[in-house]
């Protein structure tokens, strides 16, 4: 897989100063890193299907909304979905 990145130059230099000292090019180096980086990841699990009808989709977009932390500022409510249609 090819992937370009844009970097700002003293994030690149600092990269290539590091892949220096370990005597790797900065593409080994970075390849090395997003390597074990996806190494300790935990895998992703396939996302249970939302039923589409009746008040059984009604809960599940509730149940999702209570996961999404409300920002400062923000009420509680805001977040319910019958406020939406006010």
């Amino acid at each position: 897989m090819t992937i370009t990145l844009e970097l700002p130059p003293d994030a690149e230099a600092n990269l290539a100063a590091q892949a220096r000292s370990r005597g790797l090019s900065l593409d080994a180096f970075l390849q090395t890193i997003i390597a074990a980086h996806a190494a300790a990841m935990e895998p992703v699990t396939s996302v249970q299907a939302i039923s589409r009808e009746g008040d059984e989709l009604d809960r599940e977009i509730d149940q999702l909304f209570d996961a999404v932390p409300v920002p400062p500022g923000i009420g509680r409510g805001a977040m319910r979905r019958e406020n939406w249609y006010r």
